[in-house]
């Protein structure tokens, strides 16, 4: 069975893949919004690394995201 914390990251991951000013609460410690910080791929630009981290607890997760 999944943790609830798992459940709150997949939510923020897919709230944030689509908007990227999203307000969203960190799963872990629950007391700042995540931030975000964007990598584009230099061998295919196509491709971005979304960093997703909490400015509060160090907490942090990556999406990887390709440009239509």
């Amino acid at each position: 069975m999944m943790s609830e914390k798992s459940k709150k990251w997949i939510e923020a991951g897919k709230l944030l893949a689509v908007d990227v000013n999203a307000s969203v609460i960190c799963p872990e410690c629950g007391l700042v919004k995540l931030t975000t910080a964007d990598n584009i791929n230099e061998n295919n630009p196509q491709e971005t690394e979304r960093l997703i981290f909490c400015t509060s607890c160090g907490a942090k997760n990556y999406l990887r995201l390709k440009k239509n």
